[in-house]
């Protein structure tokens, strides 16, 4: 049986239970094609081409009628966070 809530849009009772950390995790590990001008922008590609593996998985969770709430995605390069969550404007060289 899965211990999902019956309404995950509902915040849970507050003498509930912590829920269980268990699901999914995906790991990819490529050598990238492209050639990347700087370790941000090489960050940035990599959480893309990780996010974009884990669509079909949320997909198929959520066909499977198992609610997915918002995927969390971590990096540890402060530029690349700051890059796609639009609080750093990224600087472009001029040729």
């Amino acid at each position: 049986m899965s211990d999902r809530p019956s309404n995950p849009n509902r915040a849970p009772p507050p003498n509930s239970p912590p829920p269980t950390h268990t699901g999914p995790i995906n790991i990819s590990c490529n050598i990238m094609k492209e050639v990347l001008s700087s370790a941000a922008e090489a960050e940035l590609a990599g959480l893309f081409h990780n996010c974009k593996e884990a669509c079909p998985m949320r997909i198929a969770a959520e066909e499977m009628e198992h609610p997915q709430p918002p995927t969390p995605i971590v990096t540890d390069n402060s530029t690349a966070v700051g890059i796609a969550n639009d609080d750093v404007k990224q600087k472009r060289s001029s040729l």
